[in-house]
């Protein structure tokens, strides 16, 4: 008879909270009183008089999540036994506004947020760790997974006082099944419309039933487990969340790692999305993170910044054509599938089963000399003003000195350490590549993109992100200025020139921001390397000229404007 080690009672104890929205005003509701007084006076000259009472109410977003338990997550079992479907418990949700919420879950054991094991009594080395049973394996490890599933119910019509059917929320990234207790916040529901689920307290409404699976294999120690799952509701247009950074925000949508090095494992470029972004509660620093452009395999930092937007943090270093680079394609690079032949998709750009790909022209470095005299420019040298261009900046950094002077070039990695450089800075401070604006937008020929403050549609950098807006005619949008202003680095978002603040010039070389001073290239030249640096935006000048951030430091220029043939760098701004 074999051995059995009998295990007592295995409970897994589940946290609830809400999450309150105070001062979102998203819900506006003017409520006006009219009360007229007339008065009647036997007189000629009499007037007729009348007061009013304005009365203006605004309701404040709330967003709540509570639970029903339904029956205890409690069991117990024998060494090697599986158990399915322990408890039940109705998550029901409320917010008072019709643009939905999320929900989300992180393992919370011992009350630290990210810890998913059911701890047992007898020592750490025992807990039982997350994962899901396979039937196929012979000796599964113990574990612990979780599941929910939509409940749907009746709510109340507040028009009428009738019931009326309520819509569920939706289960996404797998937990329609067994999965693994997340260890960051990760999104486990979501509705995109509606305000009631739950009416009374025993969750009548539509409601998430979450329940667990546990197996204790032959060999787990008898004891008492205990574990905790906590779940958050966050409004969708509320900037309050749970999330700090990044490559947190990256787990919680279900993104997946795709690149890895002795260094570590990296999110995609090509897998950011503004629901991404809006997930990152803080800004700055702390938010930042490394992501793998999968076009080249190049590691960029990117950072959600106070304008409340997520930026590339170092420069662009896709090699237009280069030996090492993936096709630019609809798949991998900002271009748009809604296209025509003509414009930019003029020249350059086919279309199979759509998706769009763009053969650059060339690769070659033109001078702004052969652009004005044509008659001397070589044959073999096509015009900078329609052909693209890219120029590889080498292994060159630019760092500072926090000084208004100039930056010192380093032309190795080991250069810039032997100097007293940390690898981590000297990395910050890569020049990249540089771009003329056609190359920037991804084109062969600009020359139909001429009406002022117009935006190009395409652009060089990785999909999901974008070439950055200078200004508008209005002078509404002015993202590069926005994000300066925001930062603290100037005292206005717009003008010729904007002018710093105490300590801007140094601040825009520094975390967050770590802007390059790689100058810009002309007929092959590099020009002002360490002095001045040049960043293309999408927006149209004229017929010749485009929008660009250019700083020294004496002055800053969020939206100037010059010749397009210029060799410049490129930051990308997520979508």
């Amino acid at each position: 008879m074999g051995h059995k080690v009998k295990q007592s009672l295995i409970s897994s104890r589940i946290d609830f909270f809400y999450y309150a929205f105070r001062n979102v005003l998203l819900v506006s509701v003017p409520l006006l009183i009219l009360s007229i007084f007339v008065f009647t006076i036997p007189h000629s000259s009499a007037e007729i008089s009348s007061g009013t009472d304005n009365i203006q109410l605004v309701l404040s977003t709330s967003c709540t999540v509570n639970a029903v338990v339904a029956i205890a997550h409690e069991t117990s079992l024998h060494g090697g036994q599986k158990d399915d479907n322990v408890g039940n418990t109705k998550l029901g949700a409320y917010c008072n506004d019709n643009n939905g919420y999320s929900i989300y879950a992180i393992g919370s054991s011992g009350d630290i947020d990210g810890n998913t094991d059911l701890i047992n009594t007898v020592n750490e080395s025992y807990n039982i760790h997350t994962g899901v049973y396979d039937n196929t394996v012979q000796t599964n490890p113990s574990s612990w997974a979780m599941k929910l599933t939509a409940g749907t119910g009746t709510g109340v019509d507040p028009t009428t006082g009738g019931s009326v059917p309520t819509t569920p929320p939706t289960i996404i990234n797998g937990y329609d099944n067994y999965s693994a207790i997340p260890n960051v916040y990760t999104q486990v529901a979501k509705r995109t419309s509606g305000t009631s689920m739950i009416t009374d307290s025993d969750a009548s409404g539509s409601y998430l039933n979450t329940t667990y699976q546990i197996y204790a294999n032959s060999y787990q120690p008898a004891g008492t487990y205990n574990g905790k799952v906590k779940y958050v509701i966050v409004h969708p247009n509320s900037n309050h969340n749970t999330i700090p950074d990044l490559d947190t925000a990256f787990a919680a949508a279900g993104k997946t790692k795709v690149y890895e090095d002795e260094s570590g494992s990296y999110y995609a470029m090509q897998d950011m999305d503004s629901q991404i972004c809006s997930l990152v509660g803080d800004t700055g620093t702390s938010t930042a993170t490394q992501l793998v452009d999968t076009r080249d395999n190049n590691l960029y930092w990117v950072a959600k910044l106070e304008d409340g937007k997520c930026w590339m943090t170092s420069n662009l270093d896709l090699d237009i054509g280069g030996l090492y680079t993936e096709p630019l394609n609809s798949n991998n690079t900002d271009i748009s599938t809604t296209a025509s032949g003509s414009g930019i998709y003029a020249d350059g750009y086919t279309e199979k089963d759509g998706v769009w790909t763009w053969t650059p022209a060339s690769t070659a470095i033109t001078s702004s000399y052969y652009i004005s005299n044509t008659s001397v420019r070589p044959s073999a040298w096509p015009n900078s003003n329609t052909t693209p261009y890219s120029a590889e900046g080498g292994d060159t950094y630019y760092c500072t000195s926090n000084t208004t002077g100039n930056d010192t070039r380093y032309n190795s990695l080991q250069a810039c350490k032997n100097a007293s450089h940390t690898e981590d800075e000297c990395k910050r401070y890569f020049a990249g590549n540089y771009y003329n604006w056609t190359a920037a937008i991804a084109s062969n020929n600009s020359s139909s993109l001429t009406e002022q403050y117009s935006n190009a549609p395409n652009s060089i950098c990785p999909k999901g992100w974008r070439l950055p807006i200078a200004t508008n005619a209005d002078q509404s949008i002015y993202e590069f200025g926005e994000m300066l202003y925001r930062q603290g680095i100037t005292a206005q978002k717009i003008g010729r020139p904007v002018n710093y603040t105490t300590n801007g010039f140094n601040n825009i070389r520094k975390a967050p921001l770590w802007f390059v001073r790689s100058g810009y290239i002309d007929g092959g030249t590099l020009s002002v390397p360490g002095v001045r640096g040049y960043y293309w935006s999408s927006t149209v000048s004229s017929s010749t000229y485009a929008y660009y951030l250019v700083f020294n430091n004496i002055d800053i220029y969020p939206a100037g404007n010059y010749y397009r043939f210029y060799g410049w760098s490129v930051r990308c701004i997520a979508r």
